[in-house]
């Protein structure tokens, strides 16, 4: 049986004019102003841009839908077509059930009045009697955990506080659907965590979120499907480590991308070699045994060097580095080439896309003379190991540790 639609858009196009006024946001100023640099650069009209052209995805009932894409993609234009802030050029909507949105900071908020005055605000513009406002009123005041605060005008809260009551509402007062545009972003850590687990929750109970963000991270541990956007246009659809692995590998050229420093007389090179054939390769086995090899160069002499190699995941965290003098390789001269090969056996790194950068410093010194941050990007790819049953995947982790199991009885 066919999934029940809870979001569904046909053929949504979103037009703007350039200078026309009532923009709600400078975020949403910088976007339009993105989009219509892009138009430009296409060759279409100066004085009218399209956010949005011709979107078309449903969204079945309780799942949890990530947006992601670049700056000026359209993901909030989208969202506000969804909630009807903002009407279509063309196409059209449909979404089933109350609807709850947190698309910008203190929207739905009145100024004037207090946090438990906006609770019942909230809830009476969802459509929900004094009453059952009421019967959650401790849940939603526990959630938001600031204090007295909340007897005070929203207007002299901080930016947190206002994600924090306005999640806490939107989250509790039970919509059919939840729409949350970044929000959590200005959250701290502890409170992230309860609102993506509370959004978990909301899709377990049927409920359906639609999940807008640049965290990559985060769309990947809360989502189970995506939809990407790109210059106002629907890139790709499907499961979200799919859509968020596609995405991060366009925007991460294969060559020579990241941040350098050096000079001419400086200069160096990462490859990836198989140490059986010395072949250059790309694609990596999880649990193969590869080189990671940095060859080093310089027109004068180059003394007391060393080296270190780091490799990062797609969103950028740092998984594990080598470093020469710590891997047995004393501090060494560089005269004219060298190539210092770090040995990595039974490679730990899960199915994914990953960067590899490398530094090179003067020995006793912290500032690197030479660096490139993503020098080369490869691919990990699934494999057994241990006549496992099963090959390991990337929902599995981001690393596999090094371990070993045994079954003990009791008795």
């Amino acid at each position: 049986m066919q999934d029940k639609v809870a979001i569904e858009a046909r053929g949504l196009s979103k037009k703007y004019r350039r200078g026309a006024i009532g923009m709600s946001s400078m975020r949403e100023e910088i976007s339009l102003f993105l989009a219509r640099r892009r138009d430009q650069r296409q060759g279409q009209s100066n004085s009218e841009f399209y956010a949005l052209k011709d979107i078309t995805f449903s969204v079945p009932a309780g799942s949890v839908c990530g947006i992601i894409g670049r700056n000026g993609s359209g993901k909030t234009t989208l969202l506000k077509v969804l909630t009807s802030i903002t009407e279509p050029e063309e196409g059209e909507a449909r979404l089933k059930g109350r609807v709850g949105s947190l698309l910008e900071i203190g929207a739905g908020f009145h100024p004037e009045l207090d946090g438990i005055e906006n609770i019942y605000l909230n809830g009476a513009i969802l459509g929900m009697s004094k009453s059952e406002i009421t019967s959650k009123l401790d849940r939603i005041i526990q959630f938001a955990d600031i204090g007295a605060v909340l007897e005070t005008p929203v207007k002299r809260y901080s930016s947190g506080m206002y994600v924090r009551l306005a999640f806490a509402i939107a989250a509790h007062l039970d919509p059919d659907i939840l729409l949350v545009d970044e929000v959590l972003a200005v959250g701290d850590a502890d409170f992230q965590r309860k609102s993506l687990a509370k959004m978990k929750d909301a899709a377990g109970e049927g409920r359906t979120v639609l999940f807008v963000s640049h965290n990559m991270a985060m769309v990947r541990q809360l989502c189970d499907m995506a939809v990407c956007l790109a210059d106002g246009r629907l890139k790709q659809i499907g499961a979200s480590s799919s859509v968020i692995d596609t995405y991060l590998l366009d925007s991460t050229p294969r060559s020579v991308h990241g941040e350098r420093t050096g000079t001419e007389e400086l200069w160096g090179e990462l490859r990836i070699l198989e140490p059986s054939s010395g072949t250059p390769c790309g694609h990596l086995k999880f649990g193969g045994d590869y080189d990671f090899v940095l060859r080093l160069g310089a027109k004068e002499p180059f003394k007391r060097a060393v080296a270190q190699v780091s490799v990062f995941d797609q969103e950028g965290a740092l998984i594990s580095s080598f470093e020469s003098l710590a891997e047995g390789v004393d501090q060494f001269d560089i005269r004219q080439q060298v190539e210092v090969v770090f040995n990595v056996r039974s490679l730990g790194l899960l199915p994914g896309t990953y960067v590899a950068g490398y530094s090179l410093y003067t020995w006793g010194e912290d500032q690197a003379r030479l660096s490139d941050e993503a020098s080369l990007s490869f691919e990990v790819v699934a494999a057994t190991v241990n006549d496992a049953y099963w090959p390991y995947l990337r929902e599995h982790g981001i690393v596999r540790l090094s371990h070993s199991a045994e079954l003990r009885v009791i008795d």
